[in-house]
């Protein structure tokens, strides 16, 4: 952990210079480059209060350490191809717990999470307050996200944000686009070296188990993360019991859907829009992500399978009940009645989030050159918007 609390203060500093410079390298308008000067500070009580509260679960909680994580289920996938949809479907299930936003921002150590559900049980008491600017605020920050992720404190989230103490967590290439380390990140399995990976999936793991010390010890763990679909051969070496469901959606809908998604938060952080290298490095991620996925099911044919998008939409509870069943799993009874009550629901669904590939300078025919040893693994329904 010293080691990792090093690194993190090493990339901070390394974020700083880029602040100071992205004006000029990468063409940030001069008033979000202001606003991430004046959010340093902020940054670094946060980072304080992480690993403060850390080292106290080593005073106050070590019990979590005797927790065991029994067959964590991880939901991996190339973004926007029906991740988030498919883990909150099977965070439905009484039998799984799953991380949610405000614990990965401010919960990750027990001490943390035992401080935030105590404020949170007093802010009821005093009718909320504190609950409704958080969500107004949070509205204000994160309102045009709505139609691409939601973005809500209390919902099911991807805990990748788990490594944002380590400053190892892919959505800041967002707003750090020149952060090498990130794009390592996202290639895990190849790119990163074994004695990192081990740190880093040592503190990964003992996140889950801080988690299931308070939620749940008995319970199954629920993971989503698209950005660790290139960590899916370490997450089953470290989860000896982990099975993988895997979204797939054709790259034709995948690319612009997640070029698009980025807008946002690309000009929340003082840029244009999305530019041809920035473009180009996460089209080349995408086409990454399905074929190690693919070359990881071919290891592990019963610990990983597939999940077709537009099955998921359309005939949700067979889809997601033939998936279990092929990593050895079964939905108990009354999930399977969930499943048919959201299936019903989700049928024919059509997101209101509109994109088209010209908006960033590519064609089918392009996208299927550069997909061709995709397009030779998987079987796609035709693309749409969604």
């Amino acid at each position: 952990m010293l080691q990792l609390l090093v690194t993190s203060i090493r990339r901070l500093a390394k974020l700083v210079v880029q602040v100071f410079s992205s004006p000029v390298l990468d063409g940030r308008s001069l008033t979000a480059t202001l606003l991430l000067i004046l959010a340093i500070p902020l940054a670094l009580l946060w980072l304080v209060f992480h690993w403060v509260t850390w080292l106290l679960d080593e005073i106050f909680f070590r019990g979590y350490r005797r927790v065991e994580i029994v067959d964590p289920i991880f939901v991996l996938g190339p973004p926007r191809s029906g991740t988030t949809h498919l883990h909150h479907v099977l965070s439905l299930d009484e039998a799984t717990t799953t991380f949610h936003t405000w614990e990965c921002l401010f919960g990750l150590s027990v001490t943390g999470r035992k401080l935030c559900l105590s404020l949170a049980a007093l802010d009821r008491l005093l009718g909320r307050p504190v609950g409704r600017s958080a969500g107004w605020l949070g509205q204000r920050l994160f309102g045009s996200m709505d139609d691409v992720h939601p973005v809500s404190l209390t919902a099911p989230e991807e805990d990748f944000l788990c490594l944002l103490p380590l400053l190892a967590c892919f959505l800041i290439i967002v707003p750090f686009p020149r952060a090498s380390w990130l794009w390592r990140m996202a290639r895990f399995d190849n790119l990163v070296a074994p004695d990192e990976r081990r740190a880093i999936l040592a503190y990964y793991r003992a996140c889950v188990q801080k988690h299931l010390y308070v939620f749940g010890p008995d319970k199954r763990f629920l993971s989503k993360n698209a950005s660790f679909s290139g960590m899916a051969q370490s997450l089953l070496e470290e989860f000896p019991g982990a099975r993988i469901l895997a979204c797939t959606r054709d790259p034709l809908a995948t690319v612009p859907s997640q070029l698009s998604a980025l807008r946002p938060a690309l000009a929340g952080s003082g840029f244009a829009g999305v530019s041809e290298e920035l473009r180009d490095r996460l089209v080349d991620l995408l086409r990454f992500y399905y074929l190690h996925l693919s070359d990881t099911a071919a290891e592990h044919p019963d610990r990983l399978a597939f999940v077709a998008n537009h099955e998921l939409r359309d005939e949700l509870a067979a889809c997601v009940s033939r998936a279990l069943a092929a990593v050895g799993l079964a939905p108990s009874p009354t999930f399977l009645a969930q499943l048919e009550t959201v299936g019903a629901a989700s049928r024919g669904f059509r997101s209101s989030h509109a994109y088209t590939l010209d908006e960033f300078g590519l064609d089918a025919d392009l996208l299927r050159s550069l997909f061709s040893s995709v397009y030779s693994r998987y079987s796609f329904e035709q693309p749409g918007n969604g």
